[in-house]
């Protein structure tokens, strides 16, 4: 098994070049969930202002490196032992267009362009939107996950396979052992060179539908 050193070592120097500051947490986490109320049957209602305001993701972007975005919202009931009800996920990559500035929201399914951040912000929170709601009486909340990682180009196309649900390439024997470890170590690098991976947690008040 043979990696090529060379050519994790030129990721490397592109990367260092390509981002020089030092990724930095975010003081205001951009996540909140709460119950909506009995007139939405008590669903979560998650809000994600700010989600991509933070200067290491912008920086990421604005040099070309796709984000993943992934979500997960549960519905716990509270007891002398708290029981988790349900779960719902969503994922979704981000992509800056390095010629006209655009931005390309890919959430497995369909790829759509947006020409602001903002724009990519409102139609992440929507595909965050869940079903998930207490289905008897007694006492529950919800605890939103929020996790974004900085990936390398040349893992964008394992990420599109990834968001459709495909299995890893190296598990199914599609690619090979020493190619799936350069994978992995080039993640491993992203991360310690300070790309930026972020992740927010946010539970909501304990309420009880009636």
């Amino acid at each position: 098994m043979t990696l090529r050193v060379p050519r994790l070592a030129a990721y490397l120097l592109v990367a260092l070049l390509a981002w020089a500051s030092p990724a930095g947490a975010q003081t205001e986490a951009p996540l909140s969930v709460s119950p909506s109320g009995a007139a939405a049957g008590w669903r979560p209602v998650v809000r994600t202002q700010g989600l991509l305001a933070d200067p290491g993701l912008r920086g990421a972007l604005s040099s070309g490196l796709p984000l993943r975005i992934r979500f997960r919202v549960e519905l716990w009931e509270k007891n002398f032992f708290d029981r988790l009800v349900g779960t719902h996920r969503a994922a979704l990559a981000v992509l800056q267009d390095p010629l006209d500035g655009t931005y390309t929201l890919d959430n497995g399914r369909t790829e759509t362009r947006f020409g602001s951040l903002a724009e990519v912000e409102v139609a992440a929170e929507a595909a965050f939107v869940s079903t998930l709601h207490p289905t008897r009486d007694g006492r529950f909340y919800y605890i939103a996950v929020l996790e974004i990682e900085t990936l390398s180009l040349s893992d964008l196309e394992e990420l599109q396979r990834w968001l459709r649900g495909e299995a890893r390439p190296a598990v199914e024997g599609r690619r090979s052992v020493g190619r799936a470890v350069e994978s992995g170590l080039r993640r491993a690098l992203v991360r310690v060179i300070g790309m930026p991976t972020r992740k927010y947690e946010a539970r909501s008040a304990t309420f009880s539908p009636r």
